[in-house]
């Protein structure tokens, strides 16, 4: 596959959920809720999203074993979020990882390993406060049901991941074993797709470390929903702290989708949904996702731009040597990456 087709799919997704959020808007009365809204609550947001940010950096540190500071993954996260948020390919991961590698007892492959440890623990998270918010919230009998198969299926990831990662080499036998079933794809081939995810569960191997990881991922996805419900009292008054967890979840799965930088579009669109769902007004819906995207945005590309200034590098030589390194893993530059890049 060509460099630009993977860019031009991501830009075709993001404009088909923007057509899906935006679809029979009124925006006259899309601009009149952020006219209105309570600015004040929109600081308070801010300032929850910015301690959210520090928790994920604190974790960050954790799943390196404290080989880097809290202080040092607080600005590379955002340094990665940045790049996330103007670059397509998630780019940032890499990011991050290059200027990981570079600090004392970090390699960048190790760092990379981490950011993937991240990712999974993120995806149980986000299903756990999904079913938690169907469960409590009153809805209808098929989103009840979906937040039990979310909730369940949640535990299931925490006590699937504990395994895989005190057990790596029967975990990836047996998972190969299983995605080699998929049509096109063989044992070998299953096997080289699931090794990048075991092999970066082994720095939680022990106990402890996962168990604050994991600790520290659910506290920052709360967190992240008390920012949610903050910006919402920017325009319900009778908001609800559920309602924010509920948003953040939705806008969590949303960017798993494939779709241009920042994942607009599916962001958005999942945010509008669940709070139709809930019975809030769609255009007022409408207003809050956009903000709670752009206040994201901005704080993190902020924050970004200034850990660029702090690391004393351009956006454009970081860039290029992450490019670098993401197309050579998993080719020639596998091994060179492994060997750990300072």
């Amino acid at each position: 596959m060509k460099r630009w087709q993977p860019v031009a799919l991501g830009v075709l997704i993001s404009g088909v959920f923007t057509y899906l959020a935006l679809r029979r808007a009124n925006l006259a009365a899309v601009g009149a809720a952020l006219r209105t809204a309570r600015y004040g609550y929109v600081v308070l947001a801010g300032i929850a999203l910015v301690i959210t940010i520090g928790l994920r950096g604190f974790r960050w540190s954790i799943l390196t074993e404290h080989r880097l500071t809290a202080v040092d993954a607080f600005w590379l996260f955002n340094i990665g979020f940045l790049f996330n948020n103007v670059l397509p390919a998630r780019l940032g991961e890499f990011v991050r990882a290059l200027l990981a590698g570079r600090r004392p007892h970090m390699r960048f492959a190790s760092a990379l390993s981490t950011i993937v440890v991240e990712r999974l623990f993120d995806m149980v998270c986000v299903a756990g406060l999904l079913g938690l918010s169907l469960l409590i919230l009153p809805l209808p009998q098929w989103a009840i049901t979906a937040g039990i198969v979310m909730g369940g299926g949640a535990l299931v990831g925490i006590i699937v991941l504990a395994l895989t990662a005190r057990f790596p080499d029967p975990a990836l036998s047996v998972g190969s074993r299983i995605l080699s079933l998929a049509p096109g794809l063989d044992a070998e081939r299953s096997r080289g797709l699931l090794q990048p995810f075991i092999e970066g569960l082994g720095g939680v191997s022990d106990p402890r470390t996962f168990g604050l990881g994991l600790g520290a991922s659910a506290i920052a996805w709360l967190v992240s929903g008390i920012s949610a419900w903050l910006l919402l009292l920017a325009f319900w008054g009778d908001a609800r702290l559920i309602e924010g967890m509920l948003a953040v979840a939705a806008a969590g799965l949303g960017v798993t989708i494939p779709a241009a930088p920042s994942g607009v579009g599916p962001f958005e669109a999942a945010v509008i949904g669940v709070l139709g769902i809930v019975g809030r007004n769609l255009d007022v819906s409408r207003s809050y996702a956009f903000t709670l995207h752009a206040l994201n945005f901005l704080v993190t590309s902020a924050l970004g731009l200034l850990g660029l200034m702090r690391e004393g590098v351009t956006f454009r030589q970081v860039a290029q040597e992450a490019r670098t390194l993401r197309d050579g893993v998993g080719g020639d530059g596998e091994s060179h990456a492994r060997a750990g890049l300072r």
